[in-house]
């Protein structure tokens, strides 16, 4: 309903379905597109494939590939650039993954082993063979991160292993071998949550073959190399060099194609999804990243919808709209035909979409099609224009970043109880214009009733003045509807952005545009409650923690005055105190905190009184710094003085680390800075005390705790 007027929809993915289709794509979330064309070679007249190797990412994006030909493994930080280990150490290398505790896992698929290598303390921790009396021919394929540890592809016989760490292999999934094509062989497996799959091949043939492990959904896909699920739980299928990467949604039982990933100098190596949602792909030079879509759109297409019904006959159809990304190059255009014949003789049958398409559920449910009588009276077409105040629902905000925007559009036709839409798109080989949802008021404004009759006894005159006052009685409907709820206006975490700021004038709030539009409506949604305490650390906390969206710690300086003692950071001399991780930095130094006793040359009310730090647990940067000042100095009690402390990557005391049991606090000027991306913590220094005879990735805190 829109405030009396009914609303036909077109919107979710069944309704699309159930449409009619030329050159057309479905969307996976509902919604068309023009369809695409797979303009890749022939895997038969591809080049060669190299090696399967490997590729693997840990959690700070350092990658790992195999080199099985050389028997080595490189490893490269995010730009690409690698660094060879020297050859001969493995036995063919294929797969790689990390798990969630950063060890490293490789199929050295010759010798019928796999290794695991520990990344935080950089060493072997074990080599887990997979072969044995039963199965003395057995060898890895390929393994892939699952849970705490990773699933192992192995054939001669195929079957799945679950290893994780120190714990022997245990049995996995079963393995169903599909019996068609024949001589099919497991080479790669991806995880994903509960999703296991697995690329079947044959030796020599382009023939593959995606299934789970017990044989169900089974996708065939021609000279696959390797398979990724991504952090959308899309399939990205990996081809032979030259051609794309595809991807696939699950659909129920099948799979629905998506636009396919341009990859261009893929080697047919391996692919791999790095911890920042991004596919990388072998090459002959390190590693590279997809870069976006490989689909050829073909140049138009139309969307032919179902009988869509008034409920009245003679019934004028009011407007129409869309909600559409048109990108430069792109267009929509309607046409419409409407009668008031309630049996259609002779429907056309409906075109299932190009890609994306699925069977539809109960198609005896669906209305009819026009007959081909009926779709010789189309209108001519009719163009559409975007809203510059976006949806017609009321006080629904527009989101310029937002691609999809509101467009709209009368409907042309002469009165009839039933409509139906044809929707057409253009676009060129690189852009397809994409509609997610269609909206049709039913019936329209009723203005011209309220005229003398004589202005539209002719349908021609009614026509004419039907769409002569559609603009002006839209925009006096919608403006009804905006009043109708304009009790909204009043609710901070629902009011338009640009009433908030009236809203927060009522409660004597001025608000910082630096500030982001949720962080400003939970402000004014807590303005009572915060003026009640405000000056109080409580009160400070939860502003800055309102404003960061990270927790916000207030530290009374006299809370560390003490009863004598130790003093973090300060030394006899004037020696900076120590920075763990160049992460910890007070607007001068953390080491000006006394734990205990005083500072040389000040006594405790000198130093504690009236003063208080925050403890932010980021670095801020230079604009958001200023407006926690702003914020500090504007709601601080006006006697008192105040430190900023940002905290940045390294240690917390107190929260990952522990005093006295992980690490210790020595003196001073006995320690050096630490600074994060040039000293790594178990191999260029040592933390805590060490003991005599102790080693550099060897050393232990408090006896058996490991660095790393």
């Amino acid at each position: 309903m829109n405030g009396d007027r009914e609303v036909r929809t077109v919107v979710d993915r069944d309704q699309w379905l159930r449409c009619s289709h030329h050159r057309i794509a479905l969307l996976a979330a509902g919604g068309v597109q023009l369809t695409w064309e797979d303009g890749d070679p022939s895997p038969a007249a591809c080049v060669a494939p190299s090696l399967p190797s490997g590729l693997a990412f840990d959690r700070w994006c350092r990658g790992y590939r195999t080199r099985p030909e050389r028997g080595s493994i490189e490893v490269g930080e995010s730009t690409g650039v690698t660094a060879s280990g020297p050859p001969g150490g493995l036995d063919r290398p294929r797969g790689l993954a990390v798990d969630a505790n950063q060890r490293l896992y490789v199929a050295e698929s010759c010798a019928g082993a796999v290794h695991v290598v520990d990344l935080w303390a950089q060493r072997q921790l074990r080599r887990v063979p997979v072969r044995g009396r039963s199965h003395p021919e057995r060898q890895p394929r390929d393994v892939a991160a699952h849970a705490d540890g990773v699933l192992a592809l192995v054939d001669q016989p195929p079957g799945l292993l679950v290893m994780a760490g120190r714990r022997n292999p245990q049995p996995g999934p079963e393995l169903v071998v599909p019996c068609y094509p024949p001589d099919l062989r497991p080479d790669r497996v991806t995880t994903s949550g509960e999703m296991v799959l697995v690329l079947w091949t044959i030796p020599g043939r382009p023939a593959a073959l995606v299934t789970r492990p017990d044989g169900s959904g089974r996708l065939p896909v021609p000279g696959a190399t390797d398979i990724e699920l991504d952090a959308e739980g899309l399939l990205v299928v990996a081809r032979r060099p030259g051609q794309s990467f595809l991807r696939f949604r699950r659909d129920g039982s099948g799979w629905t194609a998506v636009e396919p990933l341009r990859a261009e100098g893929y080697d047919g190596g391996a692919i791999s999804a790095t911890p920042d949602d991004r596919m990388a792909y072998t090459s002959g030079r390190g590693w590279r990243w997809t870069s976006g879509s490989a689909a050829r759109h073909v140049a138009s297409g139309s969307v032919l919808t179902y009988r869509l019904d008034a409920g009245d006959y003679r019934a004028r159809w009011g407007r129409v709209f869309l909600d559409a990304c048109l990108p430069a190059g792109t267009g929509l255009a309607l046409r419409f035909v409407t009668t008031d014949e309630d049996n259609v003789r002779d429907p056309i049958e409906a075109t299932p979409a190009g890609r994306g398409g699925s069977p539809v559920r109960r198609p005896e449910a669906t209305p009819p099609m026009p007959s081909r009588a009926l779709l010789d009276q189309l209108t001519a077409p009719v163009p559409v224009f975007r809203r510059p105040r976006g949806s017609e629902l009321p006080w629904e905000e527009a989101d310029p970043s937002n691609p999809f925007q509101t467009y709209e559009s009368p409907v042309t036709s002469p009165p009839g109880r039933y409509l139906w839409v044809v929707i057409e798109l253009t676009g060129n080989a690189k852009v397809s214009p994409q509609l997610r949802g269609l909206r049709i008021e039913a019936p329209g404004h009723r203005l011209a009733r309220t005229l003398p009759r004589i202005w539209s006894a002719q349908e021609r005159d009614a026509a004419f003045l039907q769409r002569f006052l559609a603009p002006a009685e839209g925009m006096l409907h919608e403006l009804d509807g905006r009043a109708a709820l304009r009790a909204i206006l009043l609710d901070p975490t629902a009011t338009p952005a640009e009433a908030l700021a009236w809203l927060g004038s009522f409660l004597g709030l001025v608000l910082d545009r630096r500030w982001p539009l949720e962080a400003r409506r939970e402000l004014v949604a807590s303005a009572f409650e915060l003026f009640r305490i405000r000056g109080t650390q409580h009160c400070l906390e939860r502003l800055l923690a309102i404003y960061l969206r990270v927790p916000v710690t207030v530290v009374e300086n006299w809370r560390l005055r003490g009863l004598g003692g130790g003093v973090l950071g300060a030394s006899r001399t004037d020696a900076e105190a120590p920075v763990v991780g160049a992460g910890t930095h007070v607007a001068s130094e953390l080491g000006r905190f006394s734990l205990g006793g005083r500072l040389p040359g000040e006594d405790g009310y000198t130093a504690t009184a009236h003063r208080f730090t925050v403890v932010v647990g980021m670095q801020l940067g230079r604009e958001r710094e200023q407006v926690v000042r702003h914020i500090l100095e504007t709601h601080k009690p006006a006697h008192t003085a105040v430190t900023l402390c940002q905290i940045g990557f390294g240690m917390r005391l107190g929260r990952t680390t522990r005093v006295g049991l992980t690490t210790y606090a020595g003196a001073g000027a006995a320690w050096g800075p630490v600074v994060v991306g040039q000293v790594l913590v178990g191999a260029d220094g040592v933390v805590g005390l060490p003991s005599p005879g102790s080693r550099v990735e060897s050393t232990t805190v408090v006896g058996e705790v490991r660095v790393g």
